[in-house]
């Protein structure tokens, strides 16, 4: 087995978070559930399996300072930044560069930098299954027993085997089915939620953008020799612009063969919204969750944020009520995940060259 690199993908434009999250502090960079940060978290989770010195932070050039300060135990040479957002395909890719030039023969294992697990050795634990099942495989996905019929989420179907094994064969990916199609899929045994962790040869990931993403290799052939470059900052920026916006999901994955899934063996959550904190938090006895001081009476169902003094609700229910940075959120819960239409209302759409994954 080659050796893994570890990729923490950490863009995001702070839209779904505000007003907590901005521009320059977008969720990974924010301790959302406990007193570290997601991106910590994340990086927490890895190091026993992964060390420091094996794994990257892909960042936007707006997170430069916040991710070095966050992370002060990953080499300087590892924040990977990336000119433009591009989604996940161009990030992976671009990232790709750095590992050929380091260790062409690697394997990248590719990680979200924002999401919540509940067991750090239940997910390592998972990912030397998906390791040790990489061998004549594409690539290894892993994915999620569906807790509900989750409409927001994509899912992959996989061939159950008829014995016990760590790693199923892929069938398909699905994307995001209305709710009739997710509560089939809930209840199937073999449809899991995509969980956006991908382990793959370093090389191979190459090959596949030559092969599925042809126009996005040739960017990448041009990057190649630009990369370590002090003076090549803006024709990285201009190649990197001409990239289509994919997910490798949908731009690679989804078009490979021989791709293998591992089921985790740990609590999953992408924390996609306010909303998504009553997952993965305590709640009270009327099910309201906090973060901060707050004071219930006749409120039920509550998700609450405070920064900093009390927040007080009465008579009220369903609602994600957030005071952070000088301002104040209240919206029904069921709206959490629609906040960017609100940011653009308040006028303030995150602009600049921050990634988004």
């Amino acid at each position: 087995m080659s050796t893994v690199y570890a990729v923490i993908m950490a863009g995001g434009r702070g839209e779904r978070f505000w007003p907590l999250s901005t521009e320059t502090l977008s969720k990974p960079f924010i301790a959302l559930l406990g007193q570290q940060t997601l991106l910590q978290a994340t990086v927490d989770r890895l190091a026993p399996l992964i060390p420091p010195e094996r794994i990257l932070i892909s960042i936007g050039e707006s997170h430069q300072e916040i991710a070095r300060e966050q992370l002060r135990v990953i080499p300087e040479e590892n924040f990977i930044v990336e000119p433009v957002g591009r989604d996940t395909a161009a990030c992976l890719g671009f990232t790709a560069l750095y590992l050929e030039r380091r260790d062409p023969e690697c394997t990248m294992l590719a990680v979200p930098a924002d999401h919540f697990i509940d067991d750090p050795e239940g997910f390592r634990r998972t990912l030397r299954k998906g390791i040790a099942s990489s061998d004549g495989a594409t690539a290894v996905v892993f994915g999620v027993k569906p807790l509900r019929p989750e409409t927001g989420y994509g899912y992959i179907q996989a061939e159950k085997p008829a014995i016990p094994v760590d790693a199923w064969p892929v069938i398909r990916f699905v994307e995001k089915p209305d709710v009739v199609t997710a509560a089939r899929y809930a209840q199937s045994g073999n449809f899991f939620w995509n969980s956006g962790m991908f382990l793959w040869r370093n090389s191979t990931l190459l090959e596949l953008f030559e092969e599925h993403m042809p126009a996005t290799y040739r960017g990448l052939s041009e990057l190649r020799p630009l990369i370590g470059r002090r003076d090549a900052w803006s024709d990285l920026r201009r190649i990197f612009s001409s990239f289509r916006r994919l997910s490798v999901d949908y731009g690679i994955l989804e078009k490979a063969s021989r791709l293998r899934l591992v089921p985790v063996e740990f609590m999953w959550d992408d924390i996609g919204s306010w909303s998504a904190l009553e997952r993965a938090l305590p709640a009270d006895a009327l099910g309201n969750v906090a973060r901060g001081p707050h004071v219930a009476l006749d409120s039920n169902s509550c998700i609450v944020y405070s920064e900093d003094g009390v927040v007080a609700t009465f008579g009220v229910s369903d609602l994600v009520v957030v005071q952070a940075n000088g301002k104040v959120l209240v919206c029904p819960k069921r709206l959490a995940a629609d906040l960017k239409r609100l940011v653009t209302a308040l006028g303030q759409e995150p602009r600049g060259a921050a990634a988004k994954h």
